[in-house]
């Protein structure tokens, strides 16, 4: 779930355009210069693919500036994350504020000196003020006014957060990077309209791109389409293997624990011979018998699974102070359904453990269960008196 959620933050239903693929194709020995010599998407592609996508609610650019020291007065907040995208970016991404606002159309097309600063950044470098819209910050001797202060979001298991960055236009990241070095690879991020199927929006990008890039039919795309289904399907097959494992290994625990409740109800049939003889003699029914011994594998079940229940909920609230005590986001989850699938599991085992010796219980003849017991006893007697004798 930790990592399900993390890769959602970046978009399930997102498709992001650049040179490099993020998954290698089955072709291993695809020469890496090709991809480094593609080109790189550009303002002019944006606007572009904005044209001719009927099948987007939003395509923006972006592009990771790298880290920089924030400045404002004696205060700094290091390495913060700079961030240029366009226009749409706030509907690719979903953001909330507690102070400020989002770009204008203006500010973000016109290359306007203007900022949107993440809650850690704002902490660092303005000391938790509560008013620092149009307070001016400084990077790499660059000065910027603040129009907008995020909300705190945490991290996610990557280590991605909004909380340390700081969002510039698109535009006004020449002011930071050569724009035009060829290794830079700026992101064209496409979300679809409601109701649009991912494959469907795939194939329409995919035909925009070779359009805008005037590719001929018999020409290889020059871009990649990525998509983060490419991690989660990988994910996916990782982790069916672990549920497999984890069947054999709980299902042997389950066997072991099966036979071990069986044991225990068989010595406890054996031990009251004599009370369900005489149970039997005043008119018990086979069932009730029957009843009382699987109830009694039963309830021994589920008082071992609400047992392990218990531990399971202590060790992970343990580790999850530990783990939150060093500063991660990372959760430990137990859901209503593991419950539910554990004492279910619980309860059918005591019914498989306990159902032979209940039904041996239930079909014993009154004369012979109370006949054995005496028999027994006056074994026990005469031991007892050959001793004494001795």
């Amino acid at each position: 779930m930790n990592i399900q959620n993390s890769l959602a933050s970046f978009g399930n239903d997102i498709l992001y355009v650049q040179k490099w693929p993020w998954i290698w194709g089955d072709d291993r020995n695809y020469p890496w210069w090709k991809y480094l010599n593609r080109p790189g998407t550009n303002r002019r592609e944006l606007d572009q693919l904005q044209e001719k996508m009927k099948g987007a609610k939003g395509i923006c650019i972006l592009y990771f500036a790298g880290g920089a020291n924030v400045a404002a007065g004696e205060n700094e907040a290091e390495r913060a994350q700079i961030l240029g995208v366009s226009y749409d970016y706030n509907r690719i991404k979903e953001m909330e504020f507690q102070q400020g606002r989002y770009f204008t159309t203006g500010e973000a097309n016109n290359a306007q000196a203007v900022a949107l600063i993440g809650a850690s950044v704002a902490e660092n470098v303005f000391n938790g003020r509560t008013n620092i819209i149009g307070e001016q910050i400084k990077i790499r001797g660059v000065k910027l006014t603040v129009i907008g202060v995020l909300k705190k979001e945490g991290s996610d298991l990557f280590g991605f957060t909004l909380d340390n960055n700081v969002i510039v236009p698109f535009s006004f990241t020449s002011m930071f990077v050569n724009m035009y070095d060829n290794g830079n690879d700026p992101l064209l991020a496409v979300v679809p309209k409601k109701g649009v199927p991912m494959d469907e929006l795939k194939y329409e990008v995919k035909g925009a791109m070779r359009s805008i890039r005037r590719l001929s039919p018999y020409e290889e795309d020059n871009f990649a389409i990525n998509q983060v289904s490419v991690f989660t399907e990988g994910i996916a097959s990782i982790f069916s293997i672990i549920n497999i494992a984890g069947l054999f290994i709980g299902g042997f625990s389950i066997l072991v624990g099966t036979f071990g409740i069986a044991n225990i109800m068989f010595v406890s049939v054996q031990e009251r011979v004599y009370q369900i003889g005489i149970k039997k003699a005043l008119g018990a029914r086979k069932l009730y018998i029957l009843l009382e011994f699987l109830l009694e594998a039963v309830m021994l079940c589920v008082f071992g699974g609400l047992t392990g229940l218990a531990l399971v909920i202590i060790l992970f609230k343990t580790l999850g102070w530990v783990v939150a005590s060093n500063g991660s986001d990372f959760k430990f989850y137990i859901t209503a359904q593991n419950i539910i699938i554990g004492l279910s599991i619980s309860i059918v085992t005591g019914i498989l453990a306990g159902f032979i010796p209940a039904w041996s219980a239930a079909n014993m003849r009154p004369v012979d269960a109370i006949r054995g017991e005496v028999s027994d006893l006056f074994k026990g007697m005469s031991k007892m008196f050959k001793r004494g004798k001795a």
